[in-house]
């Protein structure tokens, strides 16, 4: 699974997605909601009991995968944090990774905590073009982009070194 490319494009890569990096993702859902904790989750959350687990940890959970995708795709890819249009509601203040150019309706989003969200909770993860999601009337609008290693400045830093200290006993499973 490591080192494929996400160069390739059109139908094929639809049908890579489909078929390989889909898999991981949901893997990496699994394996991530175990991680979770009170020193992973955004502080805005820590005294909410109810909820799906997935609340507040849309930051720590995307900056993980920001550095865990490079193992798996050559492609530039970016920590998003923004708000979500659902049909005519707006999820506020969510964190995901976008693939691609991020002007291009083509790139590709990456949300493995959409499930907080009661309007996607039908979802284990969102892995789909931005043109997809929005002709389904999803806009994720992102309002700060940054790369791993701006992502290094970030408060969610912290504690994604906690998540990913967690992780790493789960990626060298055999």
């Amino acid at each position: 699974m490591r080192n494929f490319a996400l160069s390739i494009s059109g139908a094929e890569t639809d049908s890579w997605l489909s078929a390989h990096l889909r898999r991981r993702l949901y893997a990496y859902r699994v394996a991530l909601s175990e991680e979770w904790s009170e020193s992973t989750v955004h502080p805005a959350f820590t005294d909410r009991a109810d909820g799906p687990a997935s609340a507040g940890q849309c930051g720590v959970s995307s900056a993980w995968l920001l550095h865990e995708l490079p193992l798996l795709l050559r492609a530039r890819s970016r920590y998003c944090v923004g708000d979500i249009l659902v049909g005519n509601q707006t999820l506020p203040f969510h964190c995901w990774i976008e693939v691609g150019n991020p002007a291009s309706p083509d790139r590709w989003v990456i949300d493995l905590t959409c499930d907080q969200y009661e309007l996607l909770s039908d979802r284990a993860f969102v892995c789909d073009r931005h043109s997809t999601l929005t002709a389904l009337a999803i806009e994720y609008k992102a309002v700060l982009r940054l790369s791993a290693r701006e992502l290094k400045e970030d408060p969610v830093w912290h504690r994604t070194q906690l998540l990913a200290k967690g992780m790493r006993s789960w990626l060298t499973r055999p």
